[in-house]
Formats: structure tokens, C-alpha cells, sequence
């Protein structure tokens, strides 16, 4: 009886760990986490001559990092009229280019609620968070390396909450991890310490490891 015990316990514990009954691994990658990108979308930058990008350029670019947008300079003036001259509206074109925006923001902000409590097999790169010496429990996973120590920080749908059944061990900040289990959708944040300070990162996915493996770096 004893060993019918143990063997029906193991079987529990593959059972839960797969995720129940009808839960099959799905590997997924980062692009499943965000909804599709509109086939459409395509930046009016891209239109542009390498003449008219530079117009563009001198207009828009400039003033928005001077933080200035109710008068033009000469040179803007400039840069205006050869627009105008060449058959672009650059009212029309900024407008174009601020709408593109508005939906990338969007997109950024989007969830994907189908994810929501399959069990997921996905690679990305682990920064501690709950950690002792070499022994990490709990990270964020980013799809790249640099990602929520460099300005901006990769949007909350391309960010994921993990919390390992049992502490994996690494020296890396970056480690490269496969990570396996049940994914939950939600927005959160976690506080993220680092060597030059500490602040709040913005996930929205959380997600329960029952393994994290080491992958080759591509």
C-alpha cells in the first residue's frame, strides 16, 4: 500500500505541475503578450525623401525636445515651406504621426485575457528580485537585456512577475532563463533594486514557475 501511496502522490505532483488536467505546456514568445499589430500600420516617416525626413526633422524634432511648439524659428519656417513646396502637409503629416502614437500606447497598454491561467513555457532574461546570494526566488522577466534600467522601460504587457516553486541559482544580472507554469493577467508592480538606486516597475503578468532553465543566448 505504501508504495501505491507514493506513486499516486508523484502523480499528483506531475499532475499539479503541468497545470490539471487539459492544461498542455504552450511555448509562447513575446509577441503573443501584446495584441496583433494592425497589418496597417506603417509610420508616415517612411514616405518620406531622405530630403523631406530632414525638413521633418528640423520642424518637429527640434521644438519637441526644447520643449517648444507655439512659434517656428527661421530655419523651422524654413523646413515648413519646403514641405509645403515638395506636396507633404506637415500639419497633417505631425497629425498622422500623433495617431500612430496614441495606438502604439494602446498596444503597449493591452493585455493579452486569453493567456490567462494556461500554463506557458517562455524565454527571456531574469532580473532578481527576491534573491539570496546566488539563490533567486522571485524575478521580473524582460525579452532583452538592459531592459528596466534603461529609459523607457519595456511597456507592462512585455513584462512578467515571476515567483519560482524553488530558488534557481545565478550570478547574472541578466541570467537567460526558460521559465514553465501558470500565467496570470493582471497590472502590478514590484520595486526593483539596483546598484545606482530603486524604483517601481509596472508588470502585467504574473506567472507561478514549476521549472526555470537556463537557454543558449542566440
Amino acid at each position: 500500500m505504501i508504495w501505491r501511496r507514493t506513486a499516486l502522490a508523484y502523480a499528483l505532483a506531475v499532475f499539479l505541475a503541468a497545470g490539471g488536467a487539459g492544461h498542455a505546456v504552450e511555448t509562447v514568445e513575446w509577441e503573443h503578450l501584446a495584441p496583433p499589430e494592425r497589418k496597417d500600420t506603417k509610420h508616415p516617416i517612411d514616405d518620406l525623401t531622405a530630403e523631406q525626413q530632414i525638413s521633418f526633422y528640423t520642424l518637429f524634432v527640434g521644438p519637441y525636445f526644447l520643449g517648444r511648439s507655439d512659434s517656428r524659428n527661421a530655419d523651422e519656417q524654413k523646413a515648413y515651406d519646403a514641405l509645403k513646396a515638395s506636396g507633404v502637409d506637415p500639419d497633417a503629416l505631425l497629425a498622422r504621426i500623433r495617431k500612430l502614437r496614441e495606438e502604439t500606447e494602446r498596444r503597449n497598454r493591452t493585455l493579452v485575457r486569453e493567456l490567462d491561467r494556461k500554463v506557458v513555457r517562455l524565454a527571456g532574461y531574469a532580473l532578481p528580485l527576491d534573491f539570496k546570494g546566488t539563490l533567486v526566488k522571485s524575478f521580473l522577466l524582460v525579452p532583452y537585456v538592459g531592459a528596466c534600467i534603461h529609459v523607457p522601460p519595456p511597456p507592462p504587457n512585455q513584462v512578467v512577475y515571476v515567483q519560482a516553486d524553488k530558488p534557481f541559482e545565478t550570478d547574472e544580472l541578466f541570467a537567460p532563463v526558460w521559465v514553465t507554469g501558470p500565467i496570470s493577467v493582471g497590472m502590478g508592480n514590484r520595486e526593483l533594486e539596483l546598484v545606482d538606486g530603486s524604483g517601481d516597475v509596472n508588470f502585467g503578468y504574473s506567472l507561478k514557475a514549476t521549472t526555470v532553465e537556463p537557454y543558449e543566448r542566440k
